[in-house]
Parts: C-alpha cells; sequence; structure tokens
C-alpha cells in the first residue's frame, strides 16, 4: 500500500520545448496547478528550447535527452535511467512518439502510464505497424486520456479500449488570464491604426494548419477592403513557404508574421476575428482561448473544430478549402458589429461553462489519484 503521505511523483513526457503549442500548453497549466503538497512534478522533453524556463521559474525539473538515430537504445537508457533516480510513480506521454519511448522505457518498472492524445488524425495516419503498436500500448496503459469527444469515440469504437481506461479530459482555459486587458501599445507597436479591423491565427505554421486558404480569403477581401490586416502567430514548421506564399499575394503588405509570442493574451486583445482554417484539429485551444478573451471565432467545419464551434451560436463555421466560402464569412462578419458582440459573449459563456481550467485540473488530480 502507497503512504498516504508521500508525494506522487509524476513525469510528463514531450517531444519539445522549441514552442508553446496545444498539447505543450496542457502540460503546462497541469503541472503549475497539480497542487505542490500532494504531487512532485518533472518534464521529460526529446528537444530543449525557451520553454524550459518556463518551467524552471516554477521550480520544476527539466530534463532534455536527445536521439542520435531512429534506433538508439542509449536514448532509452537514458530515459529509464531518470525515470529510476527520480522514483517516478506515473509518466504521462503526450503524442505517439514520447508513448512509444516512454513505454519501452517503463518495461518491468512499476511505473504507472496515463497517456494523453490530442489528435485523432495523428492517429488514424499512422503506418500499419504503428498502428498495431499504438493499440499495444493503449491495452497495456494503466489509463488512456482523450482531449475531446471524437477521440474518445475512436478510442471505444474502432479500437475497442475498455471502457473503464479511457478518460475524457477535455483542455482547460485560465479565464482569467484572458479577460480584457487595459489599453496596451501593441496596436501602435505594430503598426495598425485605429480604424482597420485585424483577422488573427493563432497556429504553428504547419501544412494541416492551412495559413495558405487563409492568406488566399485575406487577399480576397484585400481587393476590396483598405483597413483590415492579417496577424499569424506562431513558430515556422515550412521553412519560410508560407512567407513566400504571402508575398506573392494582393495584400502582402498588410499581412504581418510575428512568429512565436508569450503576450497571446496581449495579441487576442486587439484582435476583431479569429480565424482557423485546419484541414485536421485535434480539441483547438486556440480557439477557446480566443473564445475566452471575447474574439468572434471563424474555423473550418471539421473534426475538433465543430465540437467546440456550433455555428452561428458561438462562432462561424464554413465548408474546409473553401477560400471563397471563408472570404464571405470574414466579409460578413467584419460588417457586422452586432453579430461579432452576439458570437463574442456566447463564446465567453461557452468557455466559462465547459472548458475550465479548474475542472481540468481536478479530473487529473482524480485520475492520478485513483491508479497510484
Amino acid at each position: 500500500m502507497n503512504n498516504q503521505n508521500e508525494k506522487i511523483k509524476v513525469a510528463f513526457i514531450l517531444w519539445s520545448l522549441i514552442g508553446m503549442g496545444g498539447s505543450e500548453r496542457v502540460v503546462y497549466d497541469i503541472t503549475r496547478n497539480l497542487d505542490r503538497q500532494r504531487y512532485s512534478v518533472l518534464i521529460i522533453s526529446f528537444e530543449d528550447g525557451p520553454v524550459r524556463t518556463l518551467y524552471e521559474k516554477l521550480g520544476i525539473k527539466v530534463y532534455t535527452i536527445s536521439k542520435k538515430n531512429n534506433y538508439d537504445l542509449g536514448f532509452v537508457h537514458s530515459l529509464r535511467k531518470i525515470l529510476k533516480d527520480e522514483a517516478i510513480n506515473i509518466v504521462n506521454p503526450h503524442h505517439f512518439g514520447p508513448l512509444l519511448y516512454t513505454f519501452v522505457a517503463t518495461r518491468l518498472m512499476n511505473i504507472k502510464l496515463v497517456y494523453t492524445e490530442h489528435s485523432r488524425w495523428q492517429l488514424e495516419q499512422l503506418t500499419t505497424l504503428k498502428k498495431v503498436l499504438n493499440l499495444i500500448m493503449l491495452w497495456r496503459s494503466a489509463a488512456v486520456v482523450a482531449i475531446s469527444k471524437q477521440i474518445q469515440n475512436y478510442y471505444s469504437q474502432s479500437l475497442m479500449l475498455r471502457e473503464s481506461s479511457v478518460h475524457l479530459i477535455t483542455n482547460g482555459i485560465d479565464i482569467a488570464i484572458y479577460k480584457k486587458k487595459k489599453k496596451c501599445h501593441l496596436r501602435q507597436s505594430l503598426g495598425i491604426g485605429d480604424h482597420e479591423k485585424v483577422i488573427g491565427m493563432v497556429a504553428h505554421l504547419r501544412p494541416e494548419k492551412n495559413h495558405k486558404l487563409l492568406i488566399s480569403a485575406f487577399s480576397n477581401l484585400a481587393r476590396i477592403m483598405n483597413d483590415v490586416k492579417l496577424i499569424l502567430v506562431g513558430a515556422d514548421g515550412m521553412d519560410g513557404e508560407i512567407q513566400k506564399y504571402a508575398a506573392q499575394s494582393d495584400g502582402s503588405d498588410k499581412i504581418l508574421f510575428l512568429g512565436s509570442r508569450n503576450d497571446i493574451p496581449e495579441l487576442l486583445d486587439i484582435f476583431d476575428i479569429f480565424c482557423l482554417p485546419s484541414v485536421y484539429e485535434g480539441l483547438p485551444l486556440t480557439i477557446l482561448e480566443a473564445m475566452a478573451a471575447g474574439v468572434p471565432v471563424i474555423g473550418s467545419d471539421v473534426l475538433g473544430i465543430n465540437e467546440v464551434v456550433v455555428n452561428n451560436v458561438n462562432g462561424l463555421l464554413f465548408p474546409s478549402n473553401d477560400d471563397q466560402k471563408l472570404t464571405e464569412t470574414l466579409l460578413l462578419l467584419l460588417k457586422d458589429s452586432s453579430l461579432r458582440y452576439r458570437l463574442s459573449s456566447a463564446g465567453k459563456s461557452f468557455v466559462a461553462q465547459q472548458y475550465s481550467l479548474d475542472n481540468m485540473i481536478k479530473k487529473y488530480d482524480e485520475l492520478f489519484q485513483i491508479i497510484y
């Protein structure tokens, strides 16, 4: 029997500390909010980066280990040694790669594995061999966390996992930090006039996020509107391809690439519209953040996005990959201030009621307590 006075030691396993994407944000929120009287937490990442500093400021220990090749046994040994030396009780890897290496490293160790999956489409795109491995690992995990109903359904219906092992824990938003800020100088520093409307998107530059579609729709807008700007926030994972595409588009002088930023709440405060045109999503944390900040949202009608955006209720949906429909939807929202206000209010209420950070932390806490 475990000593009730001992802290539960949890290691969170991430691919990278380069940027703060959706899964990285979830882990950051969990680690900074778990009760330190009952938990001791640490981070293990396979790639170092600026996010390390955020954890270290919280007094959280961070390890980084890197692979030399696809079959680096020394890498697995290093991971296993950290887990043993730190006397870890529970490991919580996020995404398939961290799951695979954590699963191998914890064999024959008395460590409970809790896996969190953030995207159904990534699971469906795995090779046949990896799908088989994934199924074996999930069946042998102490618990599996689905961050959305679509992932929960995939686990129970497609993979036939035990219902008792699958836990729906939706991403949570720290609503307090997205309340309207005092006026700052961001608009001025970015060269945005008081009369200009701002369309914004926060997402790493990756193919599935579909930045090109939004740029194409914005180019259509730029031909008929002068007082509009497009702000794209996120680390570049496509070697400048999106920037080159934008440079060849109409209205390129009105498109701003800001890279990775740590002031997302302040940036959201200057957005008039938030748009996410992804072709695939898990549970889009950035849409929930925009809603929490009171920014009306537009999203593509795909799994994940349409789980949180109800068309014409708390946001607007458009057919995936349809730049003309996106142009029309953007134009509609830009010209209708009453619609923007209604969607803004509905979005804030929706997040407060269904996606609070406190609820997410409570559910992870309960899960860790149960399996410990």
